[in-house]
């Protein structure tokens, strides 16, 4: 009976050391984006010799290409569109459910030794953002625990999903279902853009299974949803 509770101590120690370096990375990225947009800007200032109008032609003009060719339009789209993205732009993530006190980073894949180490997103799934229902797995009385209390969420209860580069996925509780391990159809995709979060049920047992459904509410530049959340 004691082995759960002293597994669960050192995984939790261990996780919390994790999201350290995760933010400190997270942080590192930024700062080197916020250089990187600098450069940028310093670059698109105009000589002082510049011909009168010179570098009034180009204003207002959406998708008007920089001197470098790069059409500045499709850079926002590529930013902004997340279908076309890989696991390897999400994960590892950090999934953060306020109202039982859950913060956890995610990591791709649910395989034994990553389920050890925390929350796995089912690689067959889609990804945050996609149509159907991105699945994330983690245990609920060993390993940490991640999801131990999930089944006392209810509906409208926010569920955050956080990428290294900042976008903040912001996803509402819908429902939950107790479904049989064999009962894959739960995964299968649906018009909308869900996340699901699954574990064993009921605690001790993998008997059933316990499954978390909710809807995506928004996708914000991490700045902004910060600032909404004040």
């Amino acid at each position: 009976m004691l082995y759960p509770s002293f597994i669960n101590t050192i995984v939790g120690a261990k996780q919390a050391d994790v999201l350290s370096e995760w933010e400190a990375r997270k942080e590192n990225l930024s700062e080197e984006g916020m250089e990187q947009a600098e450069s940028v800007e310093s670059s698109e200032v105009a000589p002082e010799n510049a011909p009168e109008g010179e570098n009034q032609e180009n204003e207002g003009i959406i998708g008007k290409s920089d001197s470098s060719g790069i059409d500045s339009a499709k850079i926002d789209e590529e930013i902004v569109n997340y279908e076309n993205l890989s696991a390897k732009d999400f994960f590892p993530l950090k999934i953060r459910i306020p109202k039982i006190d859950l913060e956890w980073i995610v990591n791709e894949g649910v395989d034994t030794k990553t389920l050890r180490e925390g929350p796995g997103h089912i690689p067959e799934t889609p990804l945050p953002g996609d149509a159907g229902r991105c699945t994330i797995s983690g245990h609920r009385t060993t390993y940490g625990a991640p999801f131990n209390k999930i089944d006392t969420l209810e509906n409208g209860d926010l569920i955050y999903l956080e990428t290294i580069k900042g976008e903040l996925f912001i996803y509402a509780v819908t429902g939950l279902e107790i479904v049989k391990p064999k009962d894959v159809y739960i995964l299968e995709g649906t018009n909308k853009k869900e996340l699901l979060l699954t574990s064993c049920y009921p605690e001790y047992s993998a008997a059933e299974r316990i499954i978390l459904i909710s809807e995506l509410l928004n996708i914000y530049p991490l700045e902004l949803a910060s600032a909404e959340n004040k």
